[in-house]
C-alpha cells in the first residue's frame, strides 16, 4: 500500500500562508490606500461642487447688481436729460424774451427815427419847396 500523496496538502498549505501574507502586507494596506484616495476624491468632487455653486450665487449675484446698476445708470441719465431739457427751455425762452425786447426797442428807435427823419425831410422840404418856387418864379417867396 502507498502513502498518499501529501503534495496536495503541501501546495494548499503554502497558497493559503501565501495569501495570508500577501493580504496582511498588500491587499490590507493597498486597500487603504485606495479607500483613502477614494475619501480624498469624494472630498475634493464636494469642495469643487460647493466652489461651483459658491461661483455661481456669485455670478447671479454680480449679474443681478449690474442690472440694478445700469437701471440706475439709465434712470439717471434720463433724470440729467428731462434736467437739461428743462434747461434748455429756460434758456431759450429768455433768448425768446431778449430778442423780442431788442427787436421791441429796436422798433420803437426805428419808429422814433422815422418820425425825427419825417420831421426832418417835413422842414427841408419846405426849404427846397421855397427853392423850386424861388427859381421857377425867379423872385424870392417867403
Amino acid at each position: 500500500m502507498q502513502l498518499p500523496d501529501l503534495s496536495l496538502f503541501l501546495v494548499v498549505i503554502i497558497f493559503w500562508a501565501t495569501y495570508m501574507v500577501l493580504r496582511k502586507f498588500l491587499l490590507a494596506p493597498l486597500g487603504a490606500v485606495l479607500a483613502a484616495r477614494e475619501r480624498q476624491v469624494d472630498s475634493a468632487r464636494a469642495a469643487s461642487e460647493a466652489a461651483l455653486e459658491k461661483q455661481r450665487e456669485a455670478a447671479f449675484d454680480l449679474d443681478r447688481r449690474l442690472t440694478e446698476a445700469r437701471r440706475e445708470a439709465l434712470a439717471h441719465r434720463e433724470a440729467v436729460r428731462a434736467e437739461a431739457g428743462e434747461r434748455r427751455q429756460a434758456l431759450l425762452e429768455e433768448a425768446r424774451e431778449k430778442s423780442r425786447a431788442l427787436a421791441g426797442e429796436a422798433q420803437a428807435s426805428l419808429e422814433r427815427e422815422v418820425v425825427a427823419a419825417r420831421q426832418q425831410l417835413g422842414a427841408e422840404a419846405k426849404v427846397i419847396a421855397a427853392e423850386i418856387a424861388t427859381y421857377a418864379l425867379g423872385r424870392k417867396v417867403a
